[in-house]
């Protein structure tokens, strides 16, 4: 089996797809009857060499007017890249990141296309949320072209129940045209074994680029609740033109904000080893890929109980899970979590063995595989 994997990120590692689609290469060590090679916007020209012609180069470059778009706007330079890579390689069946860049190629080859959806922000959009912003219109008619996806790719993969279940009422597909893929991450450091003691002040990690959806509001509320308590917030995701927005929402003393912005996966996973929290109390979340790096490392996650998040707590085995949107309920479990120590070890060791049975890389790469052969022409 040959596969061809388009993507948009891939260099530049900053989010779950990106993540995903940079371990797909290790499937041709790893299967000696499988092949896959990569189709990239998203790399250097310096960097293919080190790739030994398993990586493609799509030269894409958005403008103002197509940058709003990009999804849409990609369906046919990434078909026509489809075309010139399969005279050099002959794939058997092509997969895109992202379901809608694959409408275009779904309907112009005569052989499998799958697409990917990771999350419910175009899905979720219905009349009773509008609220005239551009991002509404933006996902009003994404959601359009997932409807459309459907119709015309030979399946859709999903990386939770939660998202298998919300797509499958809202645009009610063929059953076999639907499966689930969690994201999974390599695992490289220990079983924690015993608790450190807390930091003074004790270090609060969020990564989340959307973080009105990630709930960094709600978490700076419950913060300026702990007066008794010094913290420490680093705010990993976010663009420096919110930097302001979010400071200015600290009006507690005893909460110190170092506010970094975008971040590589590098750097996250060195601030995760010297944190004491990962507190990401999200309003609405597909998955949470962070939340499993942060077990993988034997972190204390503090997160909340909605979409995809409890398939990664194990319903709060491996954390602490809250309604979102409730700050003083937050505010709560955070100083739970704080005086009680071996209830924090019981749940990190709790995450860290869940994530090695369920979300290693390894697994996610055998699961990929028997989704394709169901597919397979």
């Amino acid at each position: 089996m040959k596969i061809l994997f388009c993507t948009n990120t891939f260099e530049n590692v900053v989010n779950g797809p990106s993540k995903f689609a940079n371990y797909l290469l290790e499937i041709n060590h790893r299967f000696q009857h499988v092949e896959i090679r990569i189709l990239t916007e998203d790399i250097s020209t310096d960097s293919l060499a080190q790739y030994k012609n398993k990586v493609f180069r799509l030269d894409l470059k958005l403008n103002f007017h197509t940058k709003t778009w990009g999804f849409v706007y990609r369906m046919f330079p990434y078909y026509q890249a489809c075309l010139k890579v399969r005279a050099e390689y002959m794939f058997d069946m092509v997969v895109f990141n992202n379901a809608i860049t694959g409408i275009w190629s779904a309907i112009k080859f005569n052989l499998p296309v799958i697409g990917m959806i990771n999350d419910d922000n175009s899905a979720s959009i219905s009349w009773q949320n509008f609220d005239g912003s551009r991002r509404w219109f933006r996902h009003f008619i994404f959601k359009f072209f997932e409807r459309t996806a459907f119709v015309f790719e030979s399946g859709i993969i999903v990386n939770s129940h939660f998202l298998h279940d919300l797509l499958s009422g809202i645009y009610r597909p063929e059953p076999s045209k639907l499966q689930i893929l969690h994201k999974g991450i390599r695992i490289n450091g220990p079983r924690p074994l015993q608790l450190p003691s807390l930091n003074a002040p004790v270090k609060i990690l969020f990564v989340k680029s959307d973080f009105k959806r990630g709930g960094l509001f709600d978490l700076l509320d419950a913060l300026n609740l702990l007066k008794d308590i010094s913290l420490e917030l680093q705010i990993v995701g976010p663009k420096l033109i919110h930097k302001q927005e979010v400071l200015e929402r600290n009006n507690s003393a005893n909460v110190m904000i170092n506010f970094i912005g975008p971040a590589s996966e590098e750097v996250v996973n060195k601030l995760m080893l010297k944190k004491d929290f990962l507190i990401i109390p999200a309003r609405q979340e597909a998955f949470g890929v962070a939340n499993i790096e942060a077990l993988a490392t034997g972190l204390s996650v503090i997160t909340s109980n909605v979409g995809g998040i409890p398939e990664v707590m194990d319903s709060g085995k491996n954390g602490w899970m809250i309604v979102p949107g409730n700050p003083q309920a937050l505010a709560k479990i955070i100083k739970h979590a704080i005086e009680n120590p071996q209830e924090r070890l019981v749940k990190q060791q709790n995450g860290y063995d869940f994530v090695c049975q369920n979300f290693s890389y390894e697994q996610v790469l055998n699961r990929f595989l028997e989704i394709l052969e169901g597919y397979k022409p």
